[in-house]
């Protein structure tokens, strides 16, 4: 029989081997995807009243580049920043007067949409570079 002080040294040895990058891949969330999953956040719940053919507050959210230039009130989004992101403040506001989409539009975002986007904009705001706006229909 194997002594238990053994056992332990053995075991204690062979999880110093494992690389700390492999460890934490396995309890790291997967990064957020754009196009996957923010853009279809960003129609279904945004553009409608900040896209091509209307700009409340002067703010556009069909491309991350235009949520990040902002609008009347500043950037919409500070990539890395959460605290410092408009759009975060205003899909979370607990007064339903200041919470985006406003309620005559439809729900508030849930909490996994809120996650994402908090998550993606803590993590970079990372979107393609070649993404082009909404065409004014209108044109």
């Amino acid at each position: 029989m194997v002594p238990l002080f053994a056992v332990s040294v053995c075991a204690i040895s062979f999880l110093s081997f494992i690389p700390p990058s492999r460890a934490a891949d396995q309890t790291a969330d997967p990064p957020v995807d754009y196009r996957q999953q923010i853009r279809p956040i960003l129609r279904q719940r945004c553009i409608a009243c900040h896209g091509a053919l209307k700009q409340e507050a002067g703010l556009r959210l069909d491309t991350a580049e235009l949520a990040i230039q902002g609008g009347d009130s500043g950037p919409a989004i500070v990539r890395g920043d959460v605290a410092a992101s408009i759009l975060v403040d205003r899909i979370s506001a607990s007064d339903a007067a200041e919470r985006m989409p406003p309620e005559k539009e439809g729900a508030p975002l849930s909490a996994e949409q809120i996650t994402l986007l908090r998550s993606w904009i803590a993590a970079g705001a990372a979107a393609p570079a070649d993404e082009q706006p909404e065409a004014d229909p209108k044109a």
